[in-house]
């Protein structure tokens, strides 16, 4: 497989850096002064960094395949966390189900083979999910959300009206975890004006020529590309989402999708949150073998031709429907 010179390279970057003892700050700086970095990752992402790092460190190597092995076992970390928040929420026949549908969703197993940091960001956002009920262990997951994409700002209050659906109270601990990603990133970076720095970067480059090239577009255009590649399931989860519409697992989802829809640059990357998500709606309403059987030979046949065959790297709309050969080459 080919790893991308863009975000891939950055990460790998950074880690052997990270993993050679050159210092955190030292990649805050590399980031900050060089303005050709500014449109690829951005060091507010300890968390990720911080994992990606410790696992070169367990395997005495610093490759691609050592970042992407380690989105491979976030990847399955997330069958295993949709599959526990299902058991909480749901019941154990839909819990197994959307187990399931995880293992044959073609963005899962599209970001599970690449050398970045959006499945471990997936699965540490379940993880968050499935710590409610332990106030300082969700303290100590939701900061790691926040720390391996900030892009978790925006799922941030979805979340917090979720858990408040569930329990209708307000609880202190939810001003932890962003007081904490700052303080140790400032920790970490060695002073506290380069997190503003490399926040107002962030909002300069939201609309940088790529972004607007292929991730710009209407809201609907996240559902035509969930509709792309994943078909059956999308269609099923417009149902279910109308058949369950009292279910307050369906705020996250539905919560997610929304906010992205609104944001200026889409991408089925920043949404990979909401899949699990809506496959255990799905699971809910439609528990049939025969849809999980079907649902997989299509969803198996899509990810092959996407991914494998046509060899895709970003899940962007023109891109999928390019290898799907429903746009002139």
């Amino acid at each position: 497989m080919t790893f991308s010179p863009a975000d891939e390279t950055v990460y790998l970057r950074y880690t052997q850096v990270l993993a050679s003892g050159g210092g955190y700050a030292r990649i805050v700086r590399m980031f900050i002064d060089d303005r050709g970095m500014w449109v690829f990752p951005n060091p507010l992402r300890w968390g990720y960094l911080g994992a990606t790092t410790l696992f070169c460190s367990l395997t005495g190597e610093c490759t691609y395949r050592e970042l992407a092995m380690l989105s491979t076992m976030a990847g399955i970390a997330a069958v295993a966390l949709t599959y526990w928040i299902g058991l909480r929420l749901l019941e154990p026949a839909t819990a197994l189900f959307a187990a399931a549908l995880m293992t044959t969703s073609p963005l899962q197993l599209a970001l599970g083979r690449r050398a970045l940091s959006d499945e471990f960001f997936c699965a540490v956002v379940l993880g968050s999910i499935v710590a409610m009920r332990r106030p300082w262990l969700w303290v100590v997951v939701t900061t790691l959300a926040f720390a391996a994409k900030e892009q978790f700002v925006f799922i941030y209050p979805v979340l917090l009206l979720f858990w408040w659906l569930r329990e209708r109270k307000l609880r202190w601990i939810w001003a932890l975890p962003p007081v904490l990603f700052f303080l140790v990133f400032c920790l970490l970076a060695r002073d506290v004006t380069s997190f503003f720095g490399i926040a107002r970067i962030i909002s300069s480059v939201m609309n940088a020529p790529y972004a607007q090239q292929y991730q710009s577009g209407p809201p609907h255009r996240l559902l035509i590309d969930f509709l792309t590649i994943a078909p059956l399931v999308t269609i099923a989860f417009i149902a279910a989402a109308w058949m369950r519409r009292r279910e307050p697992l369906l705020v996250l989802a539905i919560g997610i999708l929304v906010i992205h829809s609104l944001i200026s640059s889409k991408n089925l990357r920043y949404v990979v949150t909401a899949d699990p998500l809506m496959r255990l709606i799905v699971a809910s309403v439609f528990p049939r073998k025969s849809f999980l059987l079907i649902n997989a030979v299509v969803e198996l046949a899509l990810f092959h031709i996407i991914f494998i065959a046509e060899g895709v790297y970003d899940p962007v709309t023109y891109e999928l429907l390019r290898a799907l050969r429903m746009v002139p080459l």
